[in-house]
């Protein structure tokens, strides 16, 4: 499907990205920036506080409290108080001075272009739409920021921030609604997508009845609906519809019997294994029983959860935390650091703005985050899992990426 940019998020004015290579990362200097949103459904009759505390885990309670007060959060464009009630058709505004977390800078290849699309192979870490923390440094306005000479891009598929491989970007809108239809309307049943994925675990080269078994039985103790079947002897083809958990966590999860799920299928087969880890190649038709099942989130990390061979370094669903670079912080980046100044930070936070500055230097001299070290963080978090987008099946053609290193069986 394309995916429109939302409406709760609308740049005015936007100042194009500025960019700092460091340490292997791609940083965007800290910018301001105004959020908008339409009140949502489930918003109705909350106060304004409790729904940035709720729903917002960007800033601090103080932080949200102090905004409200002073203006930089509004309703309906006016001042407003913290126990104000959220109606609907309210609109709800806040400007912030926005810090993106950083990415990693690696190359992101062009490995097909026409005057109407273009087709990179996406690194990972690199979200592909703006979304959450993230817009600059997303793929497409890295993409434009690269080409200056294409105006505007329009996502036609997602690929999660964490996953690496290939991504199609249309170059018009008449080019996205062309490839959204083949997916949605036209159901091009020949449509599919192909990954590489590295999992826990030795993974038969050849499948046996009696191994093909137990993982059902495993399966069946995870979801009543999970179905595990052998297709060939080569080939295992597993079945079960996936539903949200949790919508603010993103969290998703295996279905049980009852609940409203998509139906989800994932086609398996072994590559090569090193008797710790297994490289398999995994199939994602876009149509199950001429239903679409593409665009499930997190499908390929479920479903090789639920026979028992997560992604090796997935720490989400059965693997392991894969740190990424060994990099240092910036600066330095103890707990006890951070303690010692909130105190400072948020009576900087606090001071109203003066009479003599604008918006914006009020926003950047009063912005917590500025007041704070700045620390990258990333060595602490997941930097990657080992699951590649390698071949997208669309309209008749074939858009494919090469295979991460990780995926190269050693000689």
């Amino acid at each position: 499907m394309v995916h429109k940019a939302k409406r709760q998020k609308l740049a005015e004015n936007e100042s194009p990205a500025q960019y700092e290579i460091l340490d292997g990362y791609r940083y965007v200097k800290p910018y301001v920036y105004k959020f908008q949103t339409h009140a949502k459904q489930r918003w109705f009759g909350r106060t304004l506080l409790d729904i940035f505390l709720s729903e917002f885990g960007a800033f601090s309670p103080d932080y949200y409290k102090m905004a409200i007060q002073s203006g930089r959060i509004t309703l309906n464009g006016e001042m407003t108080c913290i126990d104000t009630v959220v109606k609907n058709g309210d609109c709800i505004t806040h400007m912030t001075h926005r810090h993106e977390p950083p990415v990693v800078c690696d190359e992101i290849p062009i490995v097909h272009e026409t005057p109407e699309l273009i087709v990179v192979s996406k690194p990972s870490t690199v979200p592909t739409h703006p979304c959450g923390a993230y817009r600059h440094n997303s793929l497409h306005y890295i993409v434009l920021h690269s080409r200056p000479d294409i105006k505007q891009l329009h996502i036609v598929h997602r690929l999660d921030r964490l996953t690496s491989g290939v991504v199609i970007l249309a170059k018009n809108s008449a080019k996205a609604r062309e490839l959204s239809l083949c997916i949605v309307v036209l159901a091009d049943r020949s449509a599919s997508k192909a990954y590489l994925a590295r999992a826990r675990g030795e993974y038969p080269a050849t499948l046996t009845e009696e191994w093909v078994e137990k993982c059902q039985e495993k399966a069946l103790d995870n979801s009543s609906m999970a179905k595990v079947s052998m297709d060939s002897p080569t080939q295992l083809r597993i079945q079960c519809p996936l539903i949200c958990k949790s919508h603010k966590d993103g969290a998703w999860g295996w279905a049980q019997s009852g609940e409203d799920a998509k139906e989800a299928e994932t086609i398996v087969e072994f590559r090569h294994s090193d008797g710790v880890t297994s490289v398999l190649y995994i199939k994602v038709p876009i149509y199950y029983h001429f239903e679409p099942v593409t665009g499930r989130t997190h499908q390929i990390r479920l479903h090789l959860q639920l026979i028992g061979f997560p992604i090796a370094n997935d720490p989400c669903y059965g693997g392991e935390l894969h740190y990424g670079r060994d990099i240092q912080p910036t600066q330095d980046d103890t707990k006890e650091n951070d303690e010692n100044k909130d105190e400072e930070v948020l009576a900087v936070s606090l001071e109203p703005r003066r009479q003599d500055e604008t918006e914006t230097q009020f926003l950047e001299r009063s912005c917590e985050r500025c007041q704070q070290k700045q620390v990258n963080r990333n060595h602490l978090h997941c930097a990657c899992i080992w699951l590649h987008a390698l071949e997208y099946k669309l309209a008749g053609d074939v858009f494919s990426v090469p295979p991460p290193s990780w995926a190269l069986e050693k000689a």
